[in-house]
């Protein structure tokens, strides 16, 4: 069966609104952006609005439904850069990779709505996404599992919370100073390192 494929002129429009909310969201809060904001912002009119998302809600959730989508997948497709390249030490997988690189595309997106309290939902979404994606990763993997001496569930919440981490930082903190290689490696050091943090672990007598 073929897949049907969306009109060039739709995926436009859509991207047009939804490149007028983010523009918004860095200027006010989301509950105080209108619907009106919204078509003066990308110049179309209401009914072309109402013709793709029935209220500003409907097209917030389709950006973050998307941007989770293309997170997800990211990790999901064979690497295209060159692995020669990279640190022999500390090589990060293709995963790792691969998600940085979609975050840098899609940066504008992400920081714009990581970097305030006005769309919380897109943080715990990708907490929620990432926390599955990690726990099923480790499920599939028996003999991975096997070796783990600590409850998958932690284990998986403890990726998720450094990743989720490694992404503001670079985006918010740092305003991307780092390229993609860099950050992939410095996350992969902090699983494979294995650093001492003095406040875990039991003072001496």
């Amino acid at each position: 069966m073929k897949t049907k494929k969306v009109d060039r002129r739709i995926l436009r429009t859509r991207q047009m609104l939804k490149d007028a909310l983010i523009s918004l969201i860095t200027e006010k809060e989301f509950t105080a952006i209108s619907i009106t904001d919204i078509i003066n912002r990308s110049d179309l009119n209401r009914s072309t609005f109402y013709a793709h998302f029935r209220d500003k809600d409907d097209l917030l959730s389709c950006i973050i439904d998307e941007l989770i989508e293309g997170l997800v997948k990211s990790m999901q497709v064979p690497c295209t850069i060159d692995q020669t390249k990279l640190n022999e030490y500390c090589r990060p997988t293709h995963a790792t990779i691969q998600l940085f690189t979609y975050v840098e595309d899609n940066a504008d997106y992400f920081k714009t709505m990581l970097n305030n309290q006005r769309v919380p939902q897109l943080s715990q979404r990708i907490s929620d996404t990432l926390y599955k994606f990690y726990k099923k990763e480790i499920e599939n993997k028996p003999e991975y599992e096997d070796q783990l001496i600590i409850n998958k569930g932690f284990f998986a919440c403890y990726l998720t919370s450094v990743v989720v981490g490694f992404v503001y930082h670079w985006l918010v903190v740092t305003d991307m100073k780092y390229s993609t290689d860099f950050i992939a490696k410095e996350l992969t050091k902090i699983f494979t390192m294995k650093p001492y943090i003095p406040y875990f672990f039991p003072i001496a007598n």
